[in-house]
Protein backbone atom coordinates (compact mmCIF):
# COMPACT_ATOMS: atom_id res chain seq x y z
CA UNK A 1 0.00 0.00 0.00
CA UNK A 2 2.80 2.53 0.91
CA UNK A 3 4.50 1.41 -2.24
CA UNK A 4 1.25 1.89 -4.39
CA UNK A 5 0.86 5.41 -2.52
CA UNK A 6 4.63 6.62 -3.34
CA UNK A 7 4.25 5.63 -6.80
CA UNK A 8 0.95 7.92 -7.16
CA UNK A 9 2.55 10.82 -5.62
CA UNK A 10 5.05 10.52 -8.36
CA UNK A 11 2.79 10.36 -10.98
CA UNK A 12 1.14 13.57 -9.54
CA UNK A 13 4.74 15.26 -9.15
CA UNK A 14 5.46 15.13 -13.04
CA UNK A 15 2.57 16.35 -13.71
CA UNK A 16 2.06 19.11 -11.69
CA UNK A 17 5.81 19.96 -13.48
CA UNK A 18 4.55 19.69 -16.64
CA UNK A 19 1.23 21.58 -15.88
CA UNK A 20 3.40 24.70 -14.48
CA UNK A 21 5.71 25.03 -17.38
CA UNK A 22 2.79 24.98 -19.30
CA UNK A 23 1.29 27.39 -17.71
CA UNK A 24 4.63 29.77 -17.34
CA UNK A 25 5.05 29.33 -20.49
CA UNK A 26 2.00 30.77 -21.86
CA UNK A 27 2.16 33.73 -19.24
CA UNK A 28 5.75 34.69 -21.02
CA UNK A 29 3.82 36.06 -24.01
CA UNK A 30 1.11 37.71 -22.02
CA UNK A 31 3.31 39.93 -20.38
CA UNK A 32 5.63 40.89 -23.59
CA UNK A 33 2.55 41.26 -26.12
CA UNK A 34 1.20 44.12 -26.49
CA UNK A 35 -1.31 42.73 -28.45
CA UNK A 36 -2.80 40.31 -25.65
CA UNK A 37 -2.56 43.24 -23.46
CA UNK A 38 -6.03 42.42 -22.49
CA UNK A 39 -5.93 39.34 -20.99
CA UNK A 40 -3.26 40.71 -18.36
CA UNK A 41 -6.34 40.71 -15.94
CA UNK A 42 -5.98 37.16 -16.44
CA UNK A 43 -2.30 36.76 -14.69
CA UNK A 44 -3.57 36.83 -11.25
CA UNK A 45 -5.33 34.01 -11.95
CA UNK A 46 -2.66 32.23 -13.44
CA UNK A 47 -0.04 33.21 -10.74
CA UNK A 48 -2.90 31.82 -8.20
CA UNK A 49 -3.26 28.71 -10.20
CA UNK A 50 0.71 28.50 -9.84
CA UNK A 51 0.29 28.50 -6.43
CA UNK A 52 -1.92 25.97 -6.07
CA UNK A 53 0.50 23.91 -8.16
CA UNK A 54 3.27 24.15 -5.80
CA UNK A 55 1.26 23.60 -2.90
CA UNK A 56 -0.22 20.35 -4.58
CA UNK A 57 3.59 19.14 -5.15
CA UNK A 58 4.69 19.93 -1.52
CA UNK A 59 1.70 18.43 0.37
CA UNK A 60 1.61 15.31 -2.15
CA UNK A 61 5.17 14.53 -1.85
CA UNK A 62 6.93 16.28 0.91
CA UNK A 63 10.20 17.62 0.69
CA UNK A 64 10.63 15.98 -2.94
CA UNK A 65 7.77 17.67 -4.03
CA UNK A 66 9.37 21.35 -2.28
CA UNK A 67 12.50 20.88 -3.96
CA UNK A 68 10.52 20.99 -7.16
CA UNK A 69 8.48 23.79 -6.26
CA UNK A 70 11.57 25.51 -5.36
CA UNK A 71 13.55 25.25 -8.73
CA UNK A 72 10.14 26.34 -10.15
CA UNK A 73 9.65 29.05 -8.50
CA UNK A 74 13.18 30.07 -9.39
CA UNK A 75 12.46 29.60 -12.85
CA UNK A 76 9.47 32.43 -12.19
CA UNK A 77 11.66 34.82 -10.54
CA UNK A 78 14.36 34.85 -12.89
CA UNK A 79 11.63 34.93 -15.97
CA UNK A 80 9.97 37.59 -14.26
CA UNK A 81 13.22 39.68 -12.77
CA UNK A 82 14.61 39.52 -16.51
CA UNK A 83 11.35 40.97 -18.02
CA UNK A 84 11.53 44.04 -15.03
CA UNK A 85 15.44 44.79 -16.50
CA UNK A 86 14.71 44.58 -20.30
CA UNK A 87 11.66 46.79 -19.63
CA UNK A 88 13.08 49.19 -16.98
CA UNK A 89 9.95 49.58 -15.14
CA UNK A 90 8.56 48.49 -11.81
CA UNK A 91 5.11 47.60 -13.33
CA UNK A 92 6.39 43.59 -13.44
CA UNK A 93 7.38 43.56 -10.14
CA UNK A 94 4.97 42.08 -8.80
CA UNK A 95 5.35 38.99 -11.09
CA UNK A 96 8.88 38.50 -9.02
CA UNK A 97 7.26 38.79 -5.14
CA UNK A 98 4.91 36.28 -6.21
CA UNK A 99 7.02 33.17 -6.74
CA UNK A 100 9.06 34.50 -4.07
CA UNK A 101 5.92 34.89 -1.49
CA UNK A 102 5.37 31.22 -3.04
CA UNK A 103 8.02 29.80 -1.61
CA UNK A 104 8.02 31.37 1.76
CA UNK A 105 4.42 30.14 1.90
CA UNK A 106 5.88 26.54 0.67
CA UNK A 107 8.52 26.64 3.52
CA UNK A 108 5.66 27.03 5.94
CA UNK A 109 3.88 24.36 4.47
CA UNK A 110 6.78 21.77 4.81
CA UNK A 111 7.41 22.67 8.30
CA UNK A 112 3.98 21.90 8.88
CA UNK A 113 3.86 18.98 7.37
CA UNK A 114 7.44 17.34 9.14
CA UNK A 115 6.47 18.75 12.51
CA UNK A 116 3.08 16.61 12.11
CA UNK A 117 4.23 13.59 10.45
CA UNK A 118 7.04 13.66 13.47
CA UNK A 119 4.33 14.06 15.74
CA UNK A 120 1.96 11.64 13.84
CA UNK A 121 4.45 9.21 14.22
CA UNK A 122 5.39 9.71 17.68
CA UNK A 123 1.92 9.77 18.71
CA UNK A 124 1.76 6.05 16.58
CA UNK A 125 5.04 4.73 18.83
CA UNK A 126 3.14 5.74 21.77
CA UNK A 127 0.40 4.08 21.19
CA UNK A 128 2.12 1.00 20.20
CA UNK A 129 3.91 1.44 23.75
CA UNK A 130 0.79 1.56 25.15
CA UNK A 131 -0.72 -1.49 23.40
CA UNK A 132 2.68 -3.50 24.27
CA UNK A 133 1.89 -2.55 27.89
CA UNK A 134 -1.81 -3.78 27.77
CA UNK A 135 -0.62 -6.92 26.30
CA UNK A 136 2.21 -7.66 28.97
CA UNK A 137 -0.49 -6.49 31.86
CA UNK A 138 -2.95 -8.93 29.93
CA UNK A 139 -0.58 -11.96 29.91
CA UNK A 140 0.31 -11.06 33.33
CA UNK A 141 -3.19 -11.20 34.85
CA UNK A 142 -3.66 -14.15 33.08
CA UNK A 143 -0.58 -15.71 34.58
CA UNK A 144 -2.18 -14.28 38.01
CA UNK A 145 -5.13 -15.63 37.08
CA UNK A 146 -3.63 -19.10 35.98
CA UNK A 147 -2.04 -19.27 39.06
CA UNK A 148 -5.01 -18.20 41.62
CA UNK A 149 -7.84 -19.97 39.86
CA UNK A 150 -5.46 -23.78 39.22
CA UNK A 151 -3.34 -26.59 40.51
CA UNK A 152 -0.25 -26.12 39.46
CA UNK A 153 1.07 -29.68 38.64
CA UNK A 154 -2.42 -30.65 36.57
CA UNK A 155 -3.55 -27.60 35.09
CA UNK A 156 -7.19 -28.56 36.83
CA UNK A 157 -8.80 -25.78 39.00
CA UNK A 158 -8.30 -25.48 42.12
CA UNK A 159 -10.67 -25.50 45.55
CA UNK A 160 -10.36 -21.62 45.50
CA UNK A 161 -11.63 -21.23 42.24
CA UNK A 162 -14.19 -24.17 42.97
CA UNK A 163 -15.70 -22.27 46.34
CA UNK A 164 -16.16 -18.96 44.08
CA UNK A 165 -18.18 -20.96 41.41
CA UNK A 166 -20.40 -22.98 44.73
CA UNK A 167 -21.40 -19.87 46.13
CA UNK A 168 -21.99 -18.25 42.59
CA UNK A 169 -24.41 -21.15 41.77
CA UNK A 170 -25.90 -20.69 45.41
CA UNK A 171 -26.54 -16.85 44.91
CA UNK A 172 -28.43 -17.39 42.06
CA UNK A 173 -30.40 -20.45 43.99
CA UNK A 174 -29.23 -22.92 41.20
CA UNK A 175 -29.94 -26.81 42.20
CA UNK A 176 -26.65 -28.78 42.05
CA UNK A 177 -25.15 -31.47 44.11
CA UNK A 178 -21.38 -31.89 44.80
CA UNK A 179 -19.16 -34.75 44.65
CA UNK A 180 -16.42 -34.83 47.03
CA UNK A 181 -13.25 -37.38 46.55
CA UNK A 182 -11.10 -38.47 49.09
CA UNK A 183 -7.69 -40.80 47.54
CA UNK A 184 -7.82 -44.18 50.09
CA UNK A 185 -4.84 -44.54 51.75
CA UNK A 186 -2.33 -42.38 49.43
CA UNK A 187 0.10 -41.76 52.49
CA UNK A 188 0.47 -46.20 52.25
CA UNK A 189 0.65 -45.34 48.18
CA UNK A 190 3.81 -42.83 48.66
CA UNK A 191 5.17 -44.46 51.76
CA UNK A 192 5.70 -47.83 49.05
CA UNK A 193 7.26 -46.11 45.64
CA UNK A 194 8.41 -42.55 47.13
CA UNK A 195 6.31 -39.35 46.92
CA UNK A 196 7.64 -38.33 43.21
CA UNK A 197 5.98 -42.12 42.27
CA UNK A 198 2.98 -41.31 43.76
CA UNK A 199 2.61 -37.79 42.38
CA UNK A 200 3.17 -38.55 38.83
CA UNK A 201 0.54 -41.62 39.70
CA UNK A 202 -1.84 -39.04 40.93
CA UNK A 203 -1.51 -36.69 38.17
CA UNK A 204 -2.46 -39.07 35.83
CA UNK A 205 -5.53 -40.08 37.93
CA UNK A 206 -6.16 -36.04 38.05
CA UNK A 207 -6.02 -36.31 33.87
CA UNK A 208 -8.71 -38.84 34.00
CA UNK A 209 -10.84 -37.26 36.45
CA UNK A 210 -10.46 -34.19 34.17
CA UNK A 211 -10.91 -35.69 30.76
CA UNK A 212 -14.37 -37.66 32.49
CA UNK A 213 -15.57 -33.78 33.40
CA UNK A 214 -14.48 -32.07 30.54
CA UNK A 215 -16.89 -29.06 29.92
CA UNK A 216 -19.74 -30.91 31.93
CA UNK A 217 -19.00 -30.93 35.00
CA UNK A 218 -17.33 -28.42 37.31
CA UNK A 219 -14.03 -30.04 38.44
CA UNK A 220 -11.23 -29.15 40.84
CA UNK A 221 -8.05 -30.52 42.62
CA UNK A 222 -6.61 -30.29 45.81
CA UNK A 223 -3.80 -32.43 46.30
CA UNK A 224 -5.15 -36.32 46.50
CA UNK A 225 -8.79 -34.92 46.77
CA UNK A 226 -11.55 -33.71 44.16
CA UNK A 227 -14.50 -31.93 44.09
CA UNK A 228 -17.38 -32.13 41.58
CA UNK A 229 -20.45 -29.92 40.88
CA UNK A 230 -22.87 -31.32 39.22
CA UNK A 231 -25.54 -28.17 37.97
CA UNK A 232 -28.91 -29.31 37.84
CA UNK A 233 -31.51 -32.04 39.21
CA UNK A 234 -29.64 -35.03 39.64
CA UNK A 235 -30.95 -38.41 41.39
CA UNK A 236 -29.39 -40.49 43.70
CA UNK A 237 -29.35 -42.86 40.93
CA UNK A 238 -27.73 -40.64 38.75
CA UNK A 239 -24.73 -39.49 41.21
CA UNK A 240 -24.10 -43.50 42.18
CA UNK A 241 -24.18 -44.15 38.15
CA UNK A 242 -21.34 -41.24 37.90
CA UNK A 243 -19.19 -42.59 41.19
CA UNK A 244 -19.46 -46.17 39.90
CA UNK A 245 -17.61 -44.20 36.60
CA UNK A 246 -15.41 -42.68 38.57
CA UNK A 247 -14.57 -46.12 40.56
CA UNK A 248 -13.46 -47.60 37.27
CA UNK A 249 -11.02 -44.65 36.41
CA UNK A 250 -9.26 -45.37 39.85
CA UNK A 251 -9.22 -48.94 39.70
CA UNK A 252 -7.65 -49.18 36.29
CA UNK A 253 -3.91 -49.44 36.55
CA UNK A 254 -1.21 -46.64 35.66
CA UNK A 255 2.40 -47.78 34.96
CA UNK A 256 4.62 -45.67 36.57
CA UNK A 257 8.87 -45.90 37.16
CA UNK A 258 8.13 -49.82 36.04
CA UNK A 259 5.41 -49.77 39.36
CA UNK A 260 1.58 -50.83 38.37
CA UNK A 261 -0.82 -48.88 40.88
CA UNK A 262 -4.01 -48.52 41.33
CA UNK A 263 -6.01 -46.10 43.72
CA UNK A 264 -9.40 -46.35 45.05
CA UNK A 265 -11.21 -43.30 46.66
CA UNK A 266 -14.06 -42.81 49.57
CA UNK A 267 -16.88 -40.36 47.87
CA UNK A 268 -18.86 -37.77 49.59
CA UNK A 269 -22.16 -35.89 47.90
CA UNK A 270 -24.10 -32.85 48.95
CA UNK A 271 -26.96 -31.35 47.26
CA UNK A 272 -27.75 -27.73 47.51
CA UNK A 273 -30.09 -26.41 48.99
CA UNK A 274 -30.83 -29.20 51.42
CA UNK A 275 -27.41 -29.80 52.60
CA UNK A 276 -26.28 -26.14 52.93
CA UNK A 277 -26.55 -22.64 51.23
CA UNK A 278 -23.06 -21.94 50.57
CA UNK A 279 -19.40 -23.09 49.67
CA UNK A 280 -18.40 -23.31 53.21
CA UNK A 281 -21.02 -25.25 54.81
CA UNK A 282 -21.55 -27.55 51.58
CA UNK A 283 -18.07 -28.46 51.81
CA UNK A 284 -17.22 -28.96 55.26
CA UNK A 285 -20.43 -31.16 55.17
CA UNK A 286 -19.30 -33.02 52.22
CA UNK A 287 -16.13 -33.75 53.87
CA UNK A 288 -17.79 -34.98 56.83
CA UNK A 289 -19.70 -37.59 54.66
CA UNK A 290 -16.41 -38.76 53.07
CA UNK A 291 -15.15 -39.13 56.29
CA UNK A 292 -18.33 -41.71 57.10
CA UNK A 293 -17.84 -43.35 53.49
CA UNK A 294 -13.64 -44.09 54.85
CA UNK A 295 -14.94 -45.16 58.38
CA UNK A 296 -17.63 -47.54 56.50
CA UNK A 297 -14.31 -49.52 54.71
CA UNK A 298 -13.46 -46.70 52.33
CA UNK A 299 -13.88 -47.28 48.19
CA UNK A 300 -17.85 -46.14 48.77
CA UNK A 301 -20.19 -43.09 48.07
CA UNK A 302 -21.40 -41.10 50.93
CA UNK A 303 -24.66 -39.22 51.15
CA UNK A 304 -24.81 -36.46 53.67
CA UNK A 305 -27.11 -36.64 56.39
CA UNK A 306 -28.13 -34.42 58.55
CA UNK A 307 -28.24 -37.49 61.00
Amino acid sequence: MKEKNKGRNIVIMVICILVYLFVFMLMGPLRRSPQLAFLSDYMGVLSAFLVLITTTLVTTNGKRGYIASAVLCSLSIYSAASAVLRSHTVTGLPGVFTPIVNMVAMTVILTFLTTNKKQTQELSEQYEQIMDSNRLMQEKDEALRMLAYHDRSSGMYNMHYFREQVDEAAAKQQNFAIIYIDIDNFKGLNDTFGPKTGDAALKIFAERVSSYCGKKYLCSRSSDEFAMMLLGEYTEADILNMIEQLRRLFSEPVSVQGANITLSASYGIVVHPRDGRNSEILLDNAIMAVYNAKANGKDRPCFFSQA
